[in-house]
């Protein structure tokens, strides 16, 4: 598939793939699901991958009953996105963005704080509107010796 140049990512084209971006990680941050809602696919087709073993859903249902419990409860939840890297499809109707998140929150009773998580993802273009079709959530380890599967 061809692209077009990844450096247009500030022009007009890829305005409104950030704001989706951005709305999405705001309303995960405030708990706000109506919000993070309108930046999915409501179908059958979305695959969503978190950073546990368990966390994959395969299609909207699944992962809106996931998302439900887990953000609308969350106390001084903060994600600040950067280095959110674009690039378009040459249609311009397909996108795919990769970022690092610094996140603190609170997990099964303890703040937790983890900078550079690993967030992908491709986003289609649908009804003149942007949605997240694909994201994959990934968390950093500095060396072998900090291994997550340990």
């Amino acid at each position: 598939m061809n692209t077009l140049n990844a450096q247009i990512r500030d022009s007009e084209k890829v305005a409104p793939i950030k704001d989706t971006l951005s709305r999405m990680l705001r309303a995960q941050e405030e708990g706000d699901l109506y919000t993070f809602a309108t930046t999915f696919a409501h179908n059958s087709d979305l695959v969503n991958i978190g950073t546990d073993l368990d966390e994959i859903w395969y299609g909207w249902k699944d992962f809106y009953s996931w998302m439900e419990a887990a953000i609308t409860d969350r106390k001084g939840y903060t994600i600040t996105a950067k280095d959110t890297h674009i690039s378009l499809s040459q249609s311009g109707d397909v996108a795919w963005y990769s970022q690092l998140l610094d996140t603190c929150y609170e997990t099964k009773g303890e703040p937790f704080n983890l900078e550079g998580f690993r967030h992908t993802g491709v986003m289609e273009k649908r009804d003149s509107k942007w949605v997240i079709v694909q994201s994959h959530v990934s968390a950093p380890y500095k060396n072998n010796a900090q291994h997550p599967l340990d």
